[in-house]
């Protein structure tokens, strides 16, 4: 049996293989307790103190404090799931387009620091996909601090097509504190270490916020005319109970006005580019991943590029925790259908909203339980030490 984790940027979610669900999910985040050691308790984090707040991933999603992640490993393996790293064989989902780097830190930290017996990294859109039984699929991942859409071809992922945005969650969160903090500042109590205050607002009321009052247009909001506005129900309000103190109303309009930086970043300021939209980057991983298999190879068995279109725009998977958002999955395949309109559009996203946050572990897990062991990428460590030597 394997231990899987999954290192989000926001949430770390660890588990054994043969259990449906999850048994730890915690921060990615630490906050440093009086001796030394690391928090990653969720529950032991928002209690507080208000102490510095730091991370462990980038907002690529990969590390960049690999001493905090091995002890977020040591802990979650032997604390947290009572098991020893030399006996455990250990999973571990990474980004499409990880660098090498970091791939020879993974093996370093996993295999000579924590002696785990084998160890697997899986691509996370590849797992993603292939947990839903679907080989070919453009799978988009809406997380916390980016945005990553990766075509899959005949379970290969297509790297030269994976494309990331920094529009995600955390971008949001954003939108969502600078609309509402001229109502909110004389209600934050001071003072606050900046790192913790940013890291607290967005696990606590801005996740709730976002959950309850945000949501998506059908189409670009400034296209809309007041017709269609009214027909929409754009202009009725809705309320939210800040901390249980104050009573915030917005009308629907203004909900999906903070959204909309998502699919249009230049909405929400000049700066940001106009390609860089959620839509905009689905349809250029399409178009070159059907590029990319016209420039391979000449081979009767290589498919065209309309074929390859085809086959990724009848199979576009949704998914990460900001994809829960309302109308998100329906504007996808609006803006999609403009740009595509002579191919089919089919897509899916999980209604549940627990299955959808932990789908990526999920993704992980049917890796690690392949049939055959041939078929993982396993590195054992006794390969690598000799590899190093």
């Amino acid at each position: 049996m394997a231990i899987v984790i999954h290192n989000g940027t926001h949430t770390t979610v660890a588990g054994f293989s043969q259990v449906d669900m999850p048994q730890v999910v915690c921060s990615s985040s630490y906050m440093k307790r009086a001796d030394e050691s690391l928090e990653f308790e969720l529950d032991a984090l928002l209690e507080g103190p208000e102490s510095p707040i730091f991370t462990i991933m980038n907002p690529e999603g990969v590390p960049y404090d690999w001493e905090a992640l091995e002890k977020q490993w040591r802990w979650i393996v032997e604390t947290k799931l009572g098991s020893k790293l030399e006996e455990t064989p250990l999973v571990i989902t990474v980004a499409p387009d990880l660098p090498q780097e970091a791939k020879s830190q993974y093996l370093d930290v996993a295999l000579r620091r924590l002696k785990v017996p084998v160890f697997q990294m899986v691509v996370e859109p590849l797992a993603v996909a292939l947990s839903l039984g679907r080989n070919t699929a453009l799978v988009v991942d809406i997380g916390a601090a980016k945005a990553t859409v990766t075509p899959i071809i005949d379970g290969s992922v297509v790297s030269s097509a994976a494309i990331r945005s920094r529009f995600a969650g955390d971008f949001l969160d954003f939108q969502v504190y600078e609309m509402l903090k001229h109502q909110i500042e004389s209600d934050e109590s001071l003072p606050k270490d900046p790192s913790y205050a940013a890291w607290h607002n967005s696990r606590t009321w801005i996740q709730e916020f976002k959950a309850y009052m945000l949501q998506i247009s059908p189409s670009k909001l400034q296209e809309m005319d007041s017709a269609t506005v009214d027909i929409l129900g754009m202009n009725s309000i809705k309320k939210f109970l800040y901390k249980k103190q104050k009573t915030i109303s917005l009308t629907q309009k203004q909900c999906c006005s903070i959204t909309e930086g998502i699919f249009q970043p230049s909405a929400a300021s000049p700066q940001f580019s106009k390609d860089e939209g959620l839509s905009d980057i689905v349809a250029k991983s399409v178009k070159k991943a059907g590029a990319s298999s016209t420039q391979a190879s000449s081979a009767s068995n290589v498919a065209s590029a309309e074929q390859i279109h085809t086959a990724l725009l009848t199979s576009i998977v949704i998914t990460g925790s900001s994809s829960l958002i309302a109308g998100l999955e329906q504007r996808v395949v609006n803006d999609l259908s403009y740009q595509f309109p002579q191919y089919k559009l089919s897509s899916f996203a999980n209604p549940l909203v627990l299955d959808r946050k932990l789908q990526s572990w999920h993704g992980g897990v049917t890796m690690a339980n392949l049939p055959s062991w041939d078929l993982g990428d396993w590195i054992s460590r006794k390969d690598h030490e000799s590899n190093a030597t």
